[in-house]
């Protein structure tokens, strides 16, 4: 098979509950060539309210997800949402191949299973063109965890910088990918992300988000509250591990009863406090220096409570070594579209646990 560069173009709805970022780019999957354009495209209210319902509900199994009508009709809902959105941002641009990632909403590793709020049929369909998706399960099926699927990105893309280094990706939830000195690629889901806050602030202010994290920087954080939250079983598992956004469902009852800046600044502070402990606890070292990247470093707060906690090592927003890593999920995206077309891994066993490195990704054909 002969490599060559590609137009590709990521969707990543796994950032936040409430909007999906589109990334095209130029790459061959071995490096990136030219990060083309990215934007951000925020769900329609209804639409936001359609995932949150699926969400308050504290269980799911994937039967009940799979068959369930209401579901079935917000998963087409976003597929369809998602068509629109890739038509408009790509109009006049020059388009090889379409890979999208939905938001996770249930995983179970030891059944092999994970759900996304995606249709691949539905996007091919309405798109007219060949669509990658579902890039977890050839994973799930090789005995990972499927995720963290942005490693053999930020491998490509950490060449350019000294090593070891540590990448704090913050989206809907966290994960670390470490690059050690001797070309070591670890990597794990380590802790809830923005979906907390986003789930604190909608239900009691209405609110989207915590926007610039300025309830958070008002409130006070419960350390109590805090300490409890770190007990948590997912939290104390040697990875490789995932985590889904519905990991700390039964655990919001911990922050009820807090005002709402508390209740921020309780959510923030422990992201920020999980990430930490999980460094400590399972990589090989921390090293000097630390990347945020995600929907994570938009937040001033959460970044404030990294700084203090990894103090004295060097955070910074990964945009500030990568200026074009705006919608860093989405473009991740993108690169593993063009992997999975030339047969080259996304997961790992010190990525995911799988049993060997993996492409992934299901290609829906238009019809």
């Amino acid at each position: 098979m002969i490599i060559k560069s590609l137009n590709a173009l990521g969707v990543y709805g796994n950032a936040t509950l409430n909007s999906v970022d589109l990334a095209l780019l130029t790459t061959d999957g071995l490096d990136v060539q030219q990060f083309i354009k990215t934007q951000t495209v925020h769900y329609p209210e209804d639409l936001c309210v359609d995932i949150r319902s699926i969400l308050s509900r504290r269980s799911w199994n994937y039967d009940e997800l799979r068959n369930n009508p209401e579901v079935q009709k917000i998963r087409e809902k976003i597929s369809l949402f998602y068509a629109e959105a890739i038509r408009e941002f790509a109009v006049a641009e020059k388009v090889d191949c379409y890979g999208i990632d939905g938001l996770t909403i249930f995983s179970n590793p030891d059944e092999k299973c994970s759900y996304q709020l995606e249709d691949g049929r539905v996007l091919a369909d309405a798109l007219s063109s060949n669509i990658i998706t579902h890039f977890h399960r050839a994973d799930l099926l090789s005995g990972g965890q499927a995720a963290p699927l942005c490693p053999a990105f930020i491998n490509a893309l950490g060449q350019q910088t000294d090593k070891p280094a540590l990448y704090i990706i913050i989206d809907a939830v966290s994960s670390l990918i470490y690059l050690g000195q001797s070309g070591e690629l670890n990597a794990f889901d380590c802790a809830p992300g923005t979906a907390m806050i986003e789930d604190w602030t909608f239900r009691h202010a209405n609110m989207q988000t915590d926007y610039n994290g300025k309830l958070a920087i008002t409130g006070k954080a419960d350390m109590q509250i805090i300490k409890q939250l770190l007990r948590h079983k997912i939290l104390k598992k040697t990875p490789p591990k995932t985590l889904d956004v519905m990991c700390f469902s039964e655990k919001k009852e911990h922050l009820e009863g807090l005002m709402l800046e508390d209740g921020a600044a309780t959510a923030t502070a422990f992201i920020a406090e999980a990430i930490y402990q999980s460094a400590f606890d399972f990589l090989p070292k921390i090293p000097a220096n630390l990347y945020i990247g995600g929907e994570g470093c938009k937040n001033p707060t959460l970044m404030r409570f990294i700084k203090q906690n990894f103090a004295p090592r060097t955070v910074l927003p990964i945009t500030d070594t990568f200026p074009t890593l705006t919608a860093f999920g989405a473009q991740s995206t993108a690169f593993n579209t063009v992997r999975r077309l030339y047969g080259l891994p996304i997961t790992y066993p010190t990525t995911t646990g799988a049993f060997e490195p993996m492409s992934g990704g299901e290609i829906y054909e238009k019809i």
